[in-house]
């Protein structure tokens, strides 16, 4: 390989980690504003790469109405960064090179792919066990790879785990199905009016609420139950992450709780308003996200100075 070969090769991967980070800032999602805490460049970027390829293929399903073989040939993709090459997509190049400098799994993408492919074949749960296996994909999978890169130590010019990666995925599997239902009840009234209903079809049923394709009263009573199921997994949730936060430093410690606290604020304040999600007032504040990341801030890292997320308006991802 000549200089400029070389040259170019590295101008290629450089400009596909900013695409990626595009992509992995889209809307401003809580993991993404955490993730821009990381007190390296390089396990930011890694994050930007990884997230973005997930975030991909999810919108490509939500919004593309992709197909199998579209999905098969994303899943092809990966697999080929995850060899080291390219390939064809946007975010290839980075996330090829991610693979080569970080102890990171094929794993969250192989579960990813199969919630994907369950979007692409049916839509909806009929029972919240089958909510539960979807979610190893949709939100354990980025949030293991999260939780993976905030334990990443430097070995040379290589990134090792800290603990082995089904002991992270492991720990942060309850605070994932936490995170999901928050942003899943949060969402409701977007999400109907978007056709789409992420709540299990018995539980739907057994509330007399199979047909109703608008947010109302008529969802509080089941609301309060699923709000109240969630709330409950809070300290299990809490309890499990205990088993990883021994390796981590207290920036680490705070970032993986500030992600976790943003989505039970959210869910409390749901609950504080009993379930009206109609009117808008269950949205988290500027103000709130600022004073919930002070507190832990002032927890974890005894006051130090920290960049300000990107808080400039209310809770969007």
């Amino acid at each position: 390989m000549t200089t400029m070969d070389i040259t170019l090769r590295a101008a290629r991967v450089e400009e596909s980690y900013r695409f990626a980070e595009q992509i992995a800032a889209k809307r401003k999602p809580h993991l993404f504003r955490v993730a821009t805490l990381f007190p390296d460049r390089a396990r930011y970027l890694a994050f930007c790469a990884a997230y973005a390829s997930m975030r991909w293929v999810d919108d490509h399903v939500d919004e593309l109405a992709g197909s199998l073989e579209e999905l098969e040939a994303w899943q092809r993709e990966v697999a080929g960064n995850y060899s080291g090459i390219a390939g064809s997509i946007i975010y290839g190049p980075a996330l090829a090179d991610s693979f080569k400098k970080f102890e990171l799994p094929l794993e969250p993408w192989l579960n990813m792919k199969k919630s994907m492919q369950h979007d692409l074949e049916q839509w909806g749960f009929a029972s919240y066990q089958d909510f539960l296996v979807y979610a190893e994909g949709a939100t354990v999978a980025p949030a293991a790879v999260f939780a993976s890169l905030l334990l990443q130590r430097g070995n040379g010019a290589l990134f090792l785990l800290a603990v082995p990666y089904e002991t992270i995925r492991d720990a942060v599997r309850e605070a994932a199905i936490l995170c999901y239902e928050a942003h899943i009840v949060r969402d409701l009234k977007e999400d109907l009016s978007a056709g789409r209903n992420y709540f299990p079809v018995d539980e739907l049923q057994q509330f007399g609420l199979e047909n109703e394709h608008e947010a109302g009263k008529k969802w509080r009573p089941y609301l309060r139950f699923y709000m109240n199921r969630a709330a409950m997994r809070r300290e299990r949730a809490l309890e499990a992450m205990k088993t990883i936060e021994a390796e981590m430093t207290p920036r680490e410690r705070l970032m993986l709780h500030l992600l976790v606290e943003f989505y039970i604020g959210s869910l409390e304040k749901c609950i504080r308003l009993d379930g009206d999600v109609w009117s808008d007032r269950h949205w988290i504040e500027k103000d709130e996200m600022k004073a919930l990341l002070e507190r832990l801030k002032n927890e974890y890292e005894a006051g130090a100075a920290l960049e300000p997320l990107a808080i400039k308006a209310i809770e969007d991802v």
